[in-house]
């Protein structure tokens, strides 16, 4: 796409795929958050006059590492021709005992194959879980890390964990698994992520 639209490209796992379990013995689901990410940018854009338009093009896929985004980064992303790529990753990475390092390594690699492209890369920080403080340090641990390299080499990091967490895990009211996100954890993105992607599109 070209001229007045801006396009952004999500690529992750699970959560940005928006996977959803119930609540209760309802069957998972998809939340289609970037669709609604996308529908609230743009009614905004239109009321404020905007000549601009968004295209956000959801790359998520369940069950994903970091190695697998990499690996397919050419096929799911490249293609799009994107202004701009939103990162999210990790959790399976750390659910499978990877390496921190090997994770780290991955999401700069994302973050260095965006610009490669032409893009911008955005960094969002991998998300919290329920009930164990042991894990949610490691994922505190990555995304300081993370947030780290995004600070020293100018890529925006977006801080998801300490927005969706309650005392250090994630958020009962976010989640009906304890590990993907509920609708009010999706609305909760939406409202973090969409003044700063019409930020981006207007400047």
């Amino acid at each position: 796409m070209t001229g007045s639209w801006v396009v952004f490209v999500f690529i992750g796992d699970s959560i940005t795929a928006g996977y959803q379990q119930g609540p209760g013995s309802l069957p998972p689901r998809y939340y289609p958050f970037t669709n609604m990410l996308e529908s609230t940018i743009r009614m905004r854009l239109k009321e404020r006059g905007s000549e601009k338009d968004v295209a956000i093009e959801n790359r998520g896929m369940d069950g994903d590492s970091t190695s697998g985004m990499v690996n397919r980064f050419t096929m799911s992303v490249t293609p799009e021709k994107p202004e701009y790529v939103v990162i999210m990753g990790g959790l399976n990475d750390l659910f499978t005992r990877i390496p921190d390092e090997d994770v780290y390594r991955n999401l700069v690699h994302l973050t260095q194959m965006s610009r490669e492209i032409g893009a911008e890369p955005i960094m969002l920080s991998t998300t919290p879980i329920a009930g164990t403080h042991d894990f949610n340090s490691k994922i505190m641990d990555l995304n300081g890390r993370v947030n780290g390299y995004c600070m020293e080499n100018d890529v925006r990091f977006i801080d998801l964990f300490s927005q969706l967490s309650d005392e250090g895990v994630l958020a009962g009211g976010f989640s009906n698994d304890g590990v993907h996100l509920s609708d009010g954890g999706y609305r909760k993105i939406i409202s973090i992520l969409a003044p700063l992607l019409l930020e981006l599109i207007e400047g």
